[in-house]
């Protein structure tokens, strides 16, 4: 269930990138002036995605710390 939950965000993640992107691109092209951050980069995306899922939630001190218990708990599937 957490690989289908976790490959289910990665499309909407996906779908944002490429939408992002798009939209960087179109407005390239209309000779809008890009700054820094404007075009979407999928890797560092996934990387921030992952390294974020796999902290430990805020304010609260996790009764499972291994990586597989913190993803559970981000993921909404466990308590």
């Amino acid at each position: 269930m957490l690989a289908v939950v976790y490959v289910l965000r990665l499309e909407d993640l996906a779908r944002d990138v490429h939408a992002h992107t798009i939209a960087g691109a179109i407005a390239q092209a209309l000779g809008v002036q890009q700054v820094a951050g404007d075009l979407a980069d999928w890797d560092v995306v996934k990387a921030r995605f992952d390294t974020e899922l796999a902290a430990p939630p805020a304010g609260e001190a996790p009764q499972d710390d291994s990586a597989r218990g913190i993803k559970l708990r981000a993921l909404g599937v466990t308590a």
